[in-house]
């Protein structure tokens, strides 16, 4: 007869193993802490620098596993990805901001995904991992008005098609998100998100899809609930379709007991593209197209997949509350330094 710890070990083998690529950027955080919450898999944690503070924090949490890895490495992928169940994978065209340039590379997120692509490829042929799930980008609502559509949009696309190349598509899932509300949270001087104003890149009467980045962990742990359903399916995912306009008076509402009139600000369209001209070339797309998300369907999966997506009321609501922690500690620290200024006179 086993021992029960032997049991539980036994067990415990039985437990799914996830990788997630660049685990500590703003999507691979959602999805390690929305997955470590179920108990439900082994989550490897894959970053470039195992000692930064944010690797430490999600390394912390239950059934995390940091592990060493760069997406532009493939060797260091290899060994992340040996012996996993499940791979969510994600890239980034931002590669340090350039004059002229700005900090949006195309060809530096179509090297990372071609190199992940490849590696879930080997992973896949060695015969245990079953489910792939892709972070891409929503595609137009109009596809007669696509082009010219932003470089950081279609280098995603194009990472799309090599998984189809490779024929993963039958073990792939692909979300494609929309805007994310943390955009709003730009620093240019103006322009910057409080509860007088809210920044926009767009008109403000252009209808603009939006999502809470942490809700794309929301839609793995979904997809992973109902695999069989969900492989082989492009998926463009959003939380809210609102205009500038009514982004803004969602803010005004939270603020008008404080006797507060909140702005839509429009960043001027020049600016955008001096400053990031890939995120003008967007701007534009939005006006002309818009992401092509659908709404109603939407409703109806995540109910299908218990998912709740965070309402842009919400996410206001929880940023005022942080930026009210923030000053209050700063106030604190800088009258603690004022009494030790004055004590040591």
């Amino acid at each position: 007869m086993l021992e029960q710890g032997e049991t539980n070990k036994s067990e415990l083998k039985k437990i799914p193993v996830i990788a997630v690529t660049m685990a500590t950027g703003r999507q691979g955080t959602g999805v390690v802490k929305e997955l470590s919450q179920t108990n439900k898999y082994k989550i490897r944690a894959i970053t470039r620098d195992l000692k930064s503070s944010k690797a430490q924090k999600i390394g912390s949490l239950n059934n995390v596993e940091l592990v060493k890895g760069d997406l532009m490495d493939p060797e260091s992928l290899n060994k992340a990805f040996e012996g996993v169940d499940i791979i969510f994978g994600n890239t980034t065209p931002t590669k340090g901001w350039k004059i002229f340039r700005g900090s949006i590379v195309r060809s530096y997120e179509m090297e990372q995904g071609f190199n992940l692509i490849n590696q879930v490829k080997i992973a896949y042929e060695k015969g245990q991992l079953n489910h792939f799930i892709f972070s891409s980008i929503s595609k137009a609502k109009n596809p007669l008005k696509n082009d010219p559509a932003p470089g950081h949009f279609t280098s995603k696309w194009d990472i799309e098609d090599y998984v189809e190349k490779l024929d993963l598509k039958q073990v792939t899932t692909v979300l494609r998100p929309v805007s994310y509300f943390e955009n709003f949270e730009n620093k240019l001087p103006g322009y910057s998100i409080s509860k007088k104003i809210f920044p926009g890149i767009v008109g403000k009467d252009f209808k603009w899809q939006t999502i809470a980045v942490e809700d794309i962990g929301k839609w793995v742990r979904g997809v992973l609930s109902k695999p069989n359903k969900y492989k082989n399916q492009s998926i463009n995912i959003a939380g809210e379709e609102l205009t500038g306009l009514e982004m803004a008076m969602t803010l005004q509402r939270i603020v008008a007991s404080e006797g507060i009139q909140t702005n839509y600000v429009m960043i001027p369209r020049v600016a955008i593209k001096m400053l990031e001209y890939d995120i003008g070339v967007m701007a534009d797309w939005i006006e002309r197209t818009g992401y092509g998300a659908d709404m109603n369907k939407l409703q109806t999966i995540q109910k299908e997949l218990d998912i709740v997506p965070t309402s842009l009321n919400e996410w206001l609501i929880a940023k005022l509350e942080q930026q009210k922690k923030t000053k209050s500690s700063w106030a604190r620290h800088w009258k603690g330094s004022q009494w030790k200024l004055q004590w040591n006179k």
